[in-house]
């Protein structure tokens, strides 16, 4: 493996079962994920996206499984999801309470909150009301708040699908630097996204992998639901 192997996040999900209204979702789940560069998960709606993320996250336990997750230093983990809550206050003080929950000073606070806002290029909304922003901002804020830690797991559910070009393309940017520095697993509907970033696609549906492999591969796959799925979505 070329890259440092401090940056490397080996991520196992192993028999995994989880039920949801008495009904199991996922059985027998099992999957590796690479340990550097952005896996993209793909699938239809309702395939399993979201649940999977949330039980990566540790946010959903499992019914039983296991979920492991190594590295040479300790997780830290950035979670931005589909249905973003903030604070009731501006901006600013959002971004300032991650920060002071995992023990940063308060002199150190508001150098990294300003460099962060003027390198995204909001910086003018830094006293505006998070709940009061637009759904693309309150987008864009949310994966401010989940990469201001600076993890080296960064978990992300469509961080994009409201965005315009310009915000849509600073996401990428940032997370095209930064994926030797961090393992990135991002859920997007966005096929052409995921053929621009992913260094391994896996592909959902109801709960079961139809197929993972790296991109150059998945994009040629002869597998039927895979070339189906392609098919309706590059068209």
């Amino acid at each position: 493996m070329n890259q440092n192997m401090n940056n490397y996040c080996q991520i196992s999900i192993e028999k995994i079962f989880l039920s949801i209204s008495n009904k199991f979702f996922f059985k027998n789940l099992n999957i590796k994920f690479l340990p550097t560069g952005i896996s993209v998960i793909i699938g239809p709606n309702g395939s399993g996206k979201t649940l999977l993320l949330k039980i990566i996250a540790g946010i959903i336990k499992v019914d039983s499984g296991i979920v492991n997750i190594e590295n040479n230093n300790k997780i830290r983990v950035g979670y931005s999801p589909q249905n973003i809550v903030f604070l009731r206050r501006n901006v600013y003080e959002n971004l300032s309470y991650v920060l002071k929950t995992n023990g940063f000073k308060k002199k150190q606070i508001a150098p990294i909150i300003d460099s962060f806002l003027k390198d995204f290029k909001i910086y003018g909304k830094r006293n505006s009301s998070a709940r009061s922003l637009s759904g693309g901002l309150a987008q864009y804020l949310s994966f401010i708040r989940a990469i201001i830690l600076k993890p080296n797991l960064l978990i992300l559910d469509e961080p994009c699908s409201n965005l315009d070009s310009k915000f849509k393309k600073k996401i990428e940017e940032y997370l095209v630097n930064e994926k030797k520095q961090k393992k990135i697993i991002l859920v997007t509907h966005d096929i052409f996204q995921a053929k621009r970033l992913a260094d391994e696609i896996i592909l959902f549906n109801d709960g079961q992998i139809i197929e993972k492999n790296r991109t150059d591969k998945f994009l040629n796959s002869k597998q039927t639901l895979v070339r189906r799925f392609l098919q309706d979505n590059l068209l």
